[in-house]
């Protein structure tokens, strides 16, 4: 059985008490939907959605399988290690041919194949986030920064330690039930993706293209991103996460987390993670995009 617990936590206190009243029956009313949305879902679906005012958490307790959502956490543990050593993101790693894995998810494979070659960290990055590229990601880990360090470094900054990064996309690969020690909640997730569109984390310049690859990440796009209306967006940055199929056939991982800003100047993350689901990608991108579509209608209307 599915555990359905929602959080519903209310940050503004200076509100009169008709103001109060309404938004606590707003609050009531997205619960209400989202229980409606994710009743019926074969599999577990965690949902954090965070606002200037609201928090609100649908099955946050259960540890979801990250998949290539861990890029992101990724790409943060590899500018720091860049800015302490005093390294830009143009310097270049030399790569070996037979350090890649061409039987993996890997559009970066187009441009280098066969013979070895010099790469940017930045293009590395690039290809990891904006195409959750595996060869870009286990490079980066070969290369910068270990997945241990990489979970280091996060809990360091994290708002919420509700994660873990123990393994690269190879160390998966090889050894399918590992994807399951890479996890987090999706509150987590969402503060993280918050935090970066909003605090400063790492050195600017390298922030700064974070920022940039993930608002141009091009995977998943019928997903969080179903939501968005173009002309009413400045912002809509993202990371998916796909996982294998287990034993019992089903899809260990189906992820979005994404940060939303409107040309006003009101802003939301929303972390959507699917665990166990026993439905096709498609079928589990519907679900995702369904649950932004409501959010997105709630804090439009707020």
């Amino acid at each position: 059985m599915r555990l359905h617990l929602i959080m519903i936590v209310a940050t503004c206190v200076s509100l009169c008490t008709a103001c109060k009243d309404h938004s606590h029956d707003d609050r009531l009313s997205i619960r209400e939907e989202l229980y409606e949305l994710i009743d019926t879902v074969p599999g577990t679906v965690g949902i954090a959605y965070v606002s200037d005012t609201d928090t609100i958490t649908v099955n946050n307790g259960v540890k979801y399988p990250m998949m290539s959502v861990f890029k992101f956490h990724q790409a943060l543990a590899v500018a720091c290690v860049l800015e302490k050593r005093g390294h830009y993101l143009d310097s270049t790693l030399f790569i070996h041919a037979d350090e890649l894995d061409r039987d993996t998810w890997s559009p970066m494979l187009i441009n280098y194949s066969d013979a070895d070659f010099s790469i940017s960290v930045a293009e590395l990055l690039k290809y990891s986030i904006t195409l959750s590229d595996n060869n870009a990601s286990n490079l980066l880990f070969k290369h910068i920064v270990t997945p241990t360090e990489t979970d280091e470094f996060v809990r360091h900054i994290a708002k919420d330690c509700a994660f873990q990064i123990s393994c690269s996309e190879s160390e998966m690969k090889d050894i399918k039930y590992l994807c399951y020690s890479n996890y987090s909640s999706p509150l987590s997730a969402a503060l993280l993706m918050r935090q970066i569109f909003e605090e400063s984390l790492v050195g600017g310049v390298y922030q700064d293209s974070i920022k940039r690859y993930l608002s141009e990440v091009s995977t998943g796009v019928d997903r969080l991103g179903a939501a968005v209306a173009d002309s009413e967006m400045a912002i809509f940055a993202h990371k998916t996460g796909s996982g294998y199929r287990n034993e019992a056939g089903e899809l260990t991982a189906h992820n979005d987390i994404g940060y939303f800003l409107y040309r006003d100047g009101r802003n939301y993350s929303l972390a959507v993670f699917i665990r166990d689901f026993r439905g096709s990608e498609q079928e589990a991108s519907t679900v995702i995009a369904n649950i932004s579509k409501c959010v997105y209608k709630y804090h439009k209307n707020r």
